[in-house]
C-alpha cells in the first residue's frame, strides 16, 4: 500500500510561514503599543511631578524667570504627552490591522489544512475498500480450492 502523499504540501508549508510571520508582526505592533503606553504613564507622572514641585515653589516665593522655566517644561511635557496619546492611537490601530491580518492568514491556512484532513480520509477509505476487496477475492479462491 502506498502512503499518502498531499499534493499541496508545500503551499501549506508556506501558509503556515505566512501565518507565523502574521504572528510575529503582531506581537512587535503589541510590543510597540505597549512602550508607548509606559512612556505616557512616565510623562504623566513627571507633569503631576513638577506641577506639585511649582505649586510648593509658588508658596515658598519663586523667581519669574523660574516660573517661565517651569511652564515651559510642563508645555513641553503636555507636547510631549500630546504626540505619546496620538502614536498610541495609531498603534492600537495598527494592532488592529495586524490582527485581521493573522486572522486571515490563519484561516487560509486551516482551509488547506481541512482540505488535507479530507482527502486524507478518503484515501484511507479507499485503501480500506481495496484492503477488503482483496480479502474477500482471497476468501473467494481458498473456498474454490476447498
Amino acid at each position: 500500500m502506498k502512503s499518502f502523499s498531499f499534493r499541496l504540501e508545500s503551499i501549506l508549508g508556506y501558509r503556515s510561514y505566512l501565518e507565523k510571520n502574521a504572528q510575529k508582526n503582531l506581537l512587535i505592533a503589541m510590543n510597540e503599543c505597549r512602550t508607548l503606553e509606559r512612556e505616557i504613564e512616565v510623562l504623566s507622572k513627571k507633569r503631576f511631578d513638577i506641577a506639585g514641585e511649582i505649586s510648593l515653589e509658588t508658596v515658598k516665593g519663586i523667581d519669574v524667570w523660574q516660573y517661565e522655566f517651569y511652564t515651559y517644561f510642563l508645555q513641553k511635557l503636555e507636547r510631549d504627552l500630546k504626540a505619546a496619546n496620538d502614536g498610541l492611537k495609531d498603534a492600537k490601530g495598527n494592532v488592529k490591522k495586524k490582527e485581521t491580518e493573522l486572522k486571515k492568514e490563519s484561516i487560509k491556512k486551516k482551509s488547506l489544512e481541512t482540505l488535507k484532513d479530507l482527502q486524507q480520509n478518503r484515501y484511507i477509505r479507499s485503501m480500506e475498500k481495496e484492503e477488503q476487496k482483496a480479502l474477500d477475492e482471497l476468501a473467494v479462491l481458498r473456498r474454490g480450492r476447498i
